[in-house]
């Protein structure tokens, strides 16, 4: 090869790689979601949320998501306080990272569904939270980097960056993370979320792992935010995997309907 082909070559394989996963991350983040993100669920969720000296804000959500081979929907419902009653998100994720995002507040002037796009959040007083976060990671928009094995709190981990594809920038706030998983059970022990400038933005560690209904599931989590001075405590009060839900129950023409907590069939 001449060299002045050679260095082209190798000039493009510069510019691509950060667009491409390697074959070891990719299957650790395949066996991850397989085991943590690809079965039907229902889960209700406490949040604590502390920052600095101000009172603590509690929140509970009833989360739930379906899988299908092409689209994983996630219907979230939040149950408390009472200012927060009743607000609805509904977001679809397709399996190229791509997704939509539906929003309803019952309580508005406009009483309709709001859209939202580009980096989406929830916000009540203090807590600011990404929906991105809410929904478990949004993997798909990721390519997929093995870094190696570390021992992390005592447990022995696969490191993996997760870099934002180019056609999501700018949708989410975290273009880079490194997620830790134990060798044995696979679950998440750490995860490390880096804002646009490169700085840690979030660090979410297991607190608690359980094994429910034959899954090993993460129960409780601490979320901390260095540059917010704040910090997060996840709890899953209660857990259902493959629950049979109302066939509607996904789709964005009911969320208006929805002003009592959504049930399923028994």
């Amino acid at each position: 090869m001449k060299p002045q082909h050679l260095l082209i070559l190798c000039i493009s394989l510069a510019v691509a790689s950060p667009a491409l996963g390697d074959e070891r991350g990719d299957e650790l983040i395949a066996a991850y979601l397989e085991q943590a993100a690809r079965k039907n669920k229902r889960v209700t969720v406490q949040v604590k949320h502390v920052k600095g000296s101000q009172p603590p804000i509690v929140l509970a959500f009833t989360w739930m998501r379906r899988v299908q081979a092409k689209l994983t929907s996630h219907f979230i419902r939040m149950e408390s306080p009472e200012s927060e009653q009743g607000k609805l998100l509904l977001v679809h994720e397709r399996a190229d990272g791509s997704s939509d995002f539906v929003a309803y507040r019952p309580q508005s002037a406009l009483r309709k569904k709001v859209r939202i796009s580009g980096a989406r959040h929830y916000k009540y007083k203090s807590l600011r939270i990404s929906v991105q976060e809410l929904i478990g990671g949004e993997l798909a928009k990721y390519t997929h980097h093995f870094l190696g094995n570390r021992e992390i709190s005592g447990v022995l981990c696969h490191l993996v960056e997760n870099r934002l594809k180019p056609e999501f920038i700018g949708k989410s706030d975290f273009p880079r993370s490194i997620l830790a998983l134990s060798v044995d059970s696979m679950t998440m022990v750490q995860w490390e979320l880096y804002d646009r400038t490169n700085r840690l933005a979030r660090r979410i560690v297991a607190t608690e792992t359980k094994v429910v209904e034959g899954t090993p599931t993460v129960t409780q989590a601490r979320i901390s935010s260095p540059q917010r001075d704040s910090h997060l405590q996840w709890t899953v009060q209660s857990i259902e995997f493959d629950p049979q839900f109302e066939p509607d129950l996904f789709r964005k023409e009911s969320l208006q309907r929805r002003t009592d907590s959504p049930t399923s069939k028994r």
